[in-house]
């Protein structure tokens, strides 16, 4: 089996960036909480669209795009308003001019991030085997 086309390999990258967000909680970086808490849920949705799918899910970082691709009648509208408030992430907090305000990656919303992608990361599980 290829490895880009294994759930559990998916997954095990995602648990690594959810370690990473909470390692960047504690050491006050709220930027890399934001973005590894984007990378958790892009890799756990990966792995969600290769159990669906059986094939390479695409290589791409937009979470509203991944989430395109899995079955409708999975998702709650809570699931997608925390995909929504996780997907900027990605980009925001890696290229400078991207982030229209700084000011956002503080302790109060980064725990908010970490919620949602707790949210996120728990429904994931949920639904595979």
């Amino acid at each position: 089996m290829n490895r880009e086309t294994d759930v559990w390999a998916w997954l095990e990258y995602a648990e690594a960036d959810r370690r990473s967000a909470y390692n960047a909680m504690r050491a006050a970086d709220y930027r890399d909480v934001a973005f590894h808490c984007q990378q958790a849920v892009e890799k756990a949705l990966k792995a969600l669209i290769v159990h669906h799918t059986r094939q390479r899910p695409p290589y791409v970082h937009n979470l509203r795009q991944l989430l395109s691709l899995l079955p409708d009648h999975s998702l709650s509208s809570s699931i997608v308003e925390a995909v929504l408030m996780l997907n900027p992430h990605y980009r925001a907090t890696r290229y400078p001019g991207v982030a229209g305000d700084l000011d956002f990656y503080m302790s109060r919303n980064a725990e908010r991030l970490l919620g949602q992608m707790e949210q996120v990361f728990q429904w994931i599980l949920d639904q595979l085997p």
